[in-house]
């Protein structure tokens, strides 16, 4: 009966873990300056190149080209999905 339990608390921690491990590796963060802002295509570009894509409810108005940011995002397949922005 003992090895039972053995069993299935394995399989609980085993399934725990890859749970974890795959809920938290897609968050990012980066920093750079903000070159464009683009409300139709609902992307922030920064000085690397890298385009983050925000939500509908995203506001943007107070942002401007210039200023040094930093963003958290999430990837998801190709897209960078920011999810929060800080202005440095």
């Amino acid at each position: 009966m003992k090895s039972i339990y053995k069993g299935l608390a394995a399989l609980g921690l085993a399934v725990f873990l890859s749970g974890a491990a795959i809920s938290g590796a897609a968050a990012e963060e980066a920093e750079g300056k903000i070159v464009e802002i683009n409300p139709e295509t609902a992307t922030i570009t920064l000085s690397d190149g890298q385009k983050y894509q925000f939500p509908v409810d995203f506001y943007v108005d107070d942002l401007k080209p210039g200023q040094l940011v930093r963003v958290f995002y999430d990837v998801d397949g190709s897209k960078k999905m920011l999810y929060d922005l800080q202005i440095q």
